[in-house]
């Protein structure tokens, strides 16, 4: 009790200091919100709270399998994972997951009666699939996604096209996900999936079959691209797995499958994502060769929107402003699946990540931008951008030097004080100089002006590429670049 009253008095005083910490200063080149805390911040709220009462496992949570962690940092890391959302679909971690390559499927089962009341639009069938997948260091784990079906007819020729919609989930807890949302009853918490801008609606109004991903996994590893990208590649792989072992007579009991098959193997698909979607799109295209060589081709297009390609250029815009919750939640997104960077977080940092906000859904993170609280206050080091292993961080993020493979549709606000353009123009012109077919438009607006201005042509150069008809782009102002190939 007397520590948690530390821990409460602690974040009252951090407010304080916060003041002071990110009052401007001339000693340094760098923005003020991205510069070292003074030492003596530093050592102050190194010493203000004692350390979480986090209790010791005798038995390892699955969830921390696989790393070299100490007792002690893998029992933080347990407790800063996201708590049972109660349906084991989500929850179970399965016993055999290391024996099972990745897109083996674990379970499918029917959420129709759900699905059309969470999006405020009709399906004629909704599956959702649980696979086996891989983390960032190539450990077990699992993924869902959820594959829903259209009520009208594409108006293209061939098989019915398939978006792999990439949803800005950008949340901590298990049931934040769009998989959870439309597989229960909708409620006051409900996470919103793809209401603004509606981008599952779109394909689903124009007869595309949408496969959305849970692309943060099974420790909603929020910003992690590595994981997302994998999450994705393997919802595809076990979406034609399912219907293999549909194909394949199997024992009572085993592999619960639907009774019909997915049915779209030899379905064209496309890919979307924006913003905290983008990174798992993102993490998807430049993965695809190495990590699922057999998919090659599968994908024929992807449009990023609101790319956070560079996470080094975001400390300056984000850290100490009314966005600074998402850079706290991203950031702990980011220790779930790197357990590592918990070296640098101080014991304030780690009361605060084993608390209820590690359940939070979108809004109420974002909300905690309010603070103002820089990210100084709650590194061991004060300098939580200028480490060796922030370094790497966003060394290992950036994916630098990896082609997407595929074409990219790409759209950004020209005036984004939350994801700088400079990062997304750069990304432009390293997939131009690696010979990717880039069509890129930046438009007279923020981050979310920018979702609403770019996303319709987004969809529509996708449906084309799809195999469905030329629509002409929508007369808004925009500047357009990139290098784009006919194919």
């Amino acid at each position: 009790m007397v520590g948690a009253v530390r821990a409460f008095v602690a974040a009252a005083v951090a407010t304080t200091v916060s003041a002071i910490l990110v009052a401007p200063s001339t000693a340094s080149a760098e923005p003020f919100n991205v510069a070292p805390a003074p030492p003596a911040v530093r050592d102050f709220m190194n010493r203000l709270a004692p350390p979480p009462p986090v209790p010791h496992r005798k038995h390892p949570d699955p969830r921390t399998a696989g790393t070299n962690e100490d007792s002690k940092v893998r029992d933080v890391w347990a407790a800063l994972l996201p708590s049972p959302t109660g349906d084991p679909f989500f929850d179970h971690w399965p016993s055999n997951l290391s024996k099972l390559p990745p897109g083996t499927v674990i379970a499918a089962r029917s959420v129709t009666p759900t699905v059309g009341a969470v999006l405020g639009q009709p399906v004629r069938r909704a599956v959702q699939v649980k696979f086996a997948t891989t983390d960032s260091r190539g450990e077990p784990s699992f993924g869902t996604a959820t594959v829903l079906y259209p009520t009208v007819h594409h108006a293209g020729r061939g098989p019915t096209p398939v978006l792999i919609n990439n949803l800005a989930i950008d949340s901590l807890g298990a049931s934040c996900t769009p998989g959870y949302a439309m597989s229960h009853p909708r409620t006051l918490g409900t996470n919103d999936p793809d209401r603004l801008p509606p981008t599952t609606q779109w394909a689903l109004d124009r007869g595309f079959i949408v496969v959305v991903p849970d692309h943060q996994g099974a420790r909603m590893a929020y910003a992690d691209p590595i994981v997302a990208g994998r999450v994705v590649l393997d919802s595809i792989r076990a979406i034609d797995n399912h219907d293999a072992a549909l194909a394949t007579p199997r024992p009572p009991g085993t592999l619960p499958l639907t009774t019909r098959p997915l049915g779209i193997s030899k379905s064209p698909m496309v890919m979307s994502g924006f913003s905290g979607g983008a990174i798992a799109a993102h993490g998807a295209v430049k993965q695809l060769d190495d990590y699922a060589p057999e998919l090659k081709g599968r994908i024929r297009a992807t449009a990023l929107g609101g790319l956070p390609a560079d996470f080094s250029l975001l400390p300056a815009s984000m850290n100490a402003t009314w966005a600074t919750g998402v850079l706290h939640v991203a950031t702990l997104g980011l220790i779930r699946e790197r357990p590592y960077l918990l070296a640098d977080a101080n014991n304030l940092a780690q009361w605060i990540a084993t608390s209820p906000i590690k359940d939070t859904c979108t809004a109420p993170a974002g909300l905690a931008g309010v603070t103002l609280w820089p990210m100084q206050l709650f590194s061991r080091s004060g300098d939580p951008f200028h480490t060796p292993l922030a370094k790497e961080l966003f060394r290992v993020t950036a994916m630098r030097g990896l082609a997407s493979a595929t074409p990219l549709y790409v759209y950004h606000g020209t005036f984004e004080w939350w994801v700088p353009a400079a990062g997304t123009r750069e990304f432009v012109a390293e997939q131009c100089r690696l010979g990717v077919s880039v069509d890129y438009h930046e438009y007279p607006a923020e981050h979310f002006g920018s979702a609403f201005m770019g996303f319709p042509d987004a969809l529509s150069w996708l449906d084309e590429q799809a195999g469905g008809p030329h629509v002409a782009p929508l007369p808004i102002p925009r500047t357009s670049g990139g290098c784009p190939r006919k194919p």
